[in-house]
């Protein structure tokens, strides 16, 4: 059975417009992907911005702290839970799951850790501690916001 050229030419512009179809839902797959790489990074930059100064005051060798550590962990606290929050959105949920168990083993109470129970920082007052137990409670407060960190490290 041989084709007409009318036939060929129907069969060509059908694969055509598959071809093109194709590509075109390939190409838009493929821009939302880096879309969504993009807005990943700019907000793993925001979460690490929020907690940079944090970082940096909980160097013990470098800083002696004017207030106690929970005011000022307190004092930051806004920054960071809007940071945190908009990083979420990008995580999926399993993800998501792990880096706000890290946010709440740092901000909530041990026996109370979940997104309805207010802020306590209060468990990084250095009131009434020696120089050294001061200097592990830094140690234990940078340890728990570099567990929130990790989610934002480049995959």
């Amino acid at each position: 059975m041989e084709l007409s050229a009318y036939e060929i030419a129907i069969i060509g512009v059908g694969g055509t417009i598959v071809g093109a179809l194709l590509g075109a839902w390939f190409g838009y797959r493929f821009s939302l992907s880096l879309a969504n790489v993009a807005a990943r990074r700019e907000a793993a930059t925001r979460l690490i911005e929020a907690f940079k100064d944090e970082i940096l005051a909980l160097n013990p060798a470098l800083y002696a702290m004017k207030v106690d550590l929970a005011t000022f962990l307190e004092s930051a606290f806004p920054k960071h839970r809007a940071a945190v929050l908009y990083f979420s959105y990008f995580l999926k949920p399993k993800e998501r799951t792990a880096f706000h168990n890290a946010w709440y083993e740092y901000c909530c109470h041990p026996d109370a850790r979940n997104e309805n129970t207010i802020p306590f920082l209060d468990q990084y007052s250095c009131r009434g501690l020696t120089i050294e137990q001061e200097h592990q409670m830094k140690e234990h407060a940078k340890s728990r916001i570099e567990k929130i960190l990790e989610f934002a490290k480049p995959k």
